[in-house]
């Protein structure tokens, strides 16, 4: 019984050392990327979705197995609340893996949405230029969904039935300027401003990755007055968005309607 009890305790020990290394691990992963320690693909594809599932699962095993052995061996201290809480880890890790996983699986594996695919904004060469010769293609048109091998364009309006122009009573200059104020508030670096042209491209980071997008909003006049807004989004790696750059378009035509509403 003594062996058994040095067993729980080292078991338990080695659950909450890798409990508390395994988000450490990610957070690496992401940063590293981030400050361009090494590539995306090494810190999202390997480090994230290979070696660190491989550790979730490992985490998920050696805390089971102390949680077991602390409420059988005795005596039964509070070593198993450690063990449950180690354990807790790679449930949620592993859960949200598994949620996004599922989201992905649902939407189309495309990068590149457009509020006006027949006649879709196009970038700047500040954008193409900080862009890359390595970057997603800012041709929109031809684009191709692996999952379906159908047009990208015919899976975003299936998928993002929302994402639409905008159809505004406020005249061009005040929507122009109001788009820029709202895609800082967004937390995107504007990048050109073009209010001659009704024109402001600016780019988005993620936190974590450091994951660049590229959003471009086109205001134009309406026929019978008032503005056309029509605004794009694209990620400048990956495959997949799972729906980011569909979210953010929703999230601007949202927050600059509400900025033009005339305060009470």
């Amino acid at each position: 019984m003594e062996k058994l009890s040095k067993i729980k305790t080292i078991t338990v020990k080695i659950a909450a050392g890798l409990a508390i290394f395994t988000p450490v691990f990610f957070a690496i992963a992401a940063l590293g990327t981030k400050i361009g320690l090494w590539g995306w693909k090494f810190g999202l594809l390997t480090m994230t979705r290979n070696i660190g599932v491989k550790l979730m699962l490992l985490t998920f095993l050696v805390a089971f197995i102390a949680l077991a052995l602390s409420v059988i061996v005795k005596p039964r201290t509070k070593s198993w609340v450690i063990a449950l809480l180690a354990l807790a880890v790679p449930v949620i890790g592993l859960g949200y893996g598994n949620k996004v996983k599922a989201k992905a699986a649902k939407l189309p594996a495309i990068h590149d949405i457009s509020t006006d695919t027949q006649d879709v904004p196009s970038f700047s060469s500040a954008i193409i230029e900080a862009r890359g010769g390595k970057s997603n293609s800012l041709d929109y048109v031809g684009k191709i969904d692996p999952h379906t091998k159908g047009l990208a364009s015919v899976a975003q309006v299936s998928a993002y039935k929302d994402v639409r122009t905008l159809i505004l009573s406020a005249s061009p200059k005040t929507v122009h300027e109001q788009s820029v104020n709202t895609l800082k508030k967004m937390g995107l670096k504007i990048v050109t401003n073009e209010a001659e042209n009704g024109i402001v491209e600016a780019t988005y980071s993620s936190f974590w990755f450091g994951f660049e997008d590229d959003m471009v909003v086109r205001v134009r006049a309406g026929q019978g007055g008032g503005s056309v807004v029509d605004t794009r989004s694209v990620s400048r790696v990956g495959q997949s968005d799972i729906g980011a750059n569909a979210a953010r378009i929703k999230a601007f035509n949202e927050a600059l309607q509400k900025s033009l509403k005339p305060a009470k």
